[in-house]
């Protein structure tokens, strides 16, 4: 994809790490990307690729997921 195609806060399919990252930058010719708030990386603009509809279901269950889980951690901690 080329860089102006590309809009912060969308979710698009990285082909070299091939999983779906979230868009919230531009840097040049590279994109900053992030994963369910992991470390943000920057990747080249050709490497991404529009997401499916069933790639974002994925990203977004897995996110909900992960979520669920870290409320769990931090109730079991109260106690």
């Amino acid at each position: 994809m080329k860089t102006r195609e590309i809009r912060n806060g969308c979710l698009y399919y990285n082909t070299l790490t091939k999983r779906v990252e979230r868009a919230i930058g531009r840097v040049g010719r590279r994109i900053m990307t992030m994963v369910h708030d992991q470390d943000t990386k920057l990747v080249k603009s050709d490497n991404f690729r529009r997401a499916s509809q069933l790639q974002v279901d994925n990203y977004l269950t897995n996110k909900s997921t992960l979520k669920n889980a870290l409320k769990r951690v931090a109730t079991l901690k109260l106690f």
